[in-house]
Order: C-alpha cells, then sequence, then structure tokens
C-alpha cells in the first residue's frame, strides 16, 4: 500500500473516530447527489417552448423528469437521525409535482398558458423553498433546485 493510499486510510478512521459524517449519511449524500445530477442533466436537454401553446408539452417533459427523480429518491434510505429532515424533503418535491401535474391538466383544458406558467411558478416557490433548506440541512447540494 503505498503511502498516500495509508496516510488517506489513517484519515478516514481518524475522522470516523471524531464523529465525522456517518458511513450511511455519506451513502445517502453520494447516491441522492447522482440522482439528482441525473434529473438535472435530462431536465437541461428539455428546450423551452417556443410558443405559449406548447408550454403543457414542455411541462409534461418536466414532469417525466422529475417523477422517476422523486421514485429514485424515495427508494434510498437515510440514517434515522436525518429521516425526517429527508421526508420533508421528498414531501416538498412531491408537492411540486403535484402542482407541476395540475397546471398541466389547468393547461389541457384551455388555461392561458402565460398566467398559467405565472401561477406555477408562484405555487411552486414556497416548495422549493423548504425542499432547498431540506437540501442544505443534509448537505447534498447537489438536489438544490436551480
Amino acid at each position: 500500500m503505498s503511502r498516500v493510499a495509508l496516510a488517506a486510510a489513517a484519515l478516514a478512521l481518524a475522522v470516523a473516530a471524531c464523529g465525522g459524517s456517518s458511513p450511511s449519511i455519506g451513502r445517502l449524500r453520494q447516491q441522492a447527489t447522482l440522482i439528482c445530477q441525473r434529473a438535472a442533466a435530462q431536465s437541461d436537454g428539455i428546450t423551452a417552448p417556443a410558443l405559449p401553446s406548447d408550454a403543457a408539452a414542455f411541462l409534461r417533459r418536466g414532469a417525466a423528469v422529475l417523477g422517476p427523480e422523486l421514485a429514485e429518491l424515495r427508494a434510498l434510505r437515510p440514517p434515522s437521525d436525518q429521516a425526517d429532515v429527508y421526508s420533508s424533503a421528498l414531501v416538498a418535491k412531491s408537492r411540486q409535482l403535484s402542482v407541476l401535474d395540475g397546471t398541466i391538466r389547468e393547461l389541457d383544458r384551455g388555461a392561458d398558458p402565460v398566467s398559467g406558467i405565472k401561477a406555477l411558478q408562484q405555487r411552486l416557490a414556497p416548495s422549493e423553498s423548504i425542499e432547498d433548506t431540506a437540501w442544505r440541512t443534509l448537505g447534498i447540494p447537489g438536489c438544490l433546485s436551480r
């Protein structure tokens, strides 16, 4: 084993012995970050609608990313001392998906796309704030709203 590897192993043991992050919170951070980064990359590939009439299709593509992301995050198991905060993040994300789905239904029924998108932004803001607070508390910045 090289000196660098030995030093790294010793440092890891020292951090663990001094009350550093538990392996399970580290694992949660790593897994959640990968899930959120993958979803962000998919979302980045969704182009904004050129016409207001394309808003519902645009939102559907976003929901198609958010739904699976939420499902994957729900499959993760946080450490028990972080479960409430993690649950808060997931409840907020679930609320965002519900609001998004509701807006899509409104647009499908003929609601004005411009006012529908403005209302969507206002309805999402509280849940995004709650979710971002939870991700910051958990030390998972990769899942923050962008």
